[in-house]
């Protein structure tokens, strides 16, 4: 964190909601993109990623150490997400989640298209942590440790979560088509 940064969280924490907004604005997507990879739902995850900035300001004095801010909110997302998931869980009715974006790419071949689809239904196929943890890692580029770090688990549950995951999406990716390697993974990036 840097001296500016540093900063902004002890102004927060003395109160001043400029330094708070100003803190928080360039978190924004990592805190909805969080919750969305848990919710799969852009609706629930932008009221958890607002539900959680309005919890980080109320609790702002219960942060130990400013230079820990952003893994705090993160863990403060990922835990109103996992309790929204399991709420969501217990509905009667099933939730379909919305696409991102249904529009067609216009420089992305129909192959491509088919496979980042295949891929996204394998993705919804995962149990929830295997999926938050898999997108954390192969698509956010998160280290292991910063995942855990998020999710609040240890660092080796985050090992073990990417495995079966990784292993799960390449066996779903090769059941819908045989010719698919065990390379496929890298489109998890495309998916942003």
């Amino acid at each position: 964190m840097d001296a500016r940064q540093s900063s902004l969280v002890a102004r927060a924490r003395g109160g001043d909601a400029g330094a708070f907004e100003e803190l928080v604005r360039p978190l924004w997507p990592r805190a909805y993109s969080l919750a969305l990879h848990f919710l799969q739902d852009p609706g629930m995850a932008e009221d958890v990623a607002q539900e959680a900035l309005t919890r980080a300001w109320l609790h702002m004095g219960q942060l130990r150490d400013d230079g820990a801010f952003t893994g705090w909110l993160l863990r403060i997302v990922a835990n109103l997400a996992r309790n929204a998931l399991g709420r969501a869980r217990e509905l009667p009715v099933d939730r379909v989640p919305e696409a991102a974006d249904d529009a067609p790419e216009p420089d992305v071949g129909i192959a491509a298209l088919e496979q980042r689809e295949r891929l996204r239904a394998a993705l919804a196929a995962l149990r929830p942590a295997e999926r938050v943890a898999v997108e954390l890692v192969l698509r956010d580029e998160l280290s292991y440790r910063e995942a855990a770090g998020i999710l609040g688990i240890p660092t080796g549950s985050v090992k073990t979560l990417v495995h079966r995951a990784r292993a799960k999406l390449q066996q779903a990716l090769a059941a819908d088509r045989p010719n698919v390697e065990g390379g496929a993974l890298h489109v998890v990036g495309d998916l942003r």
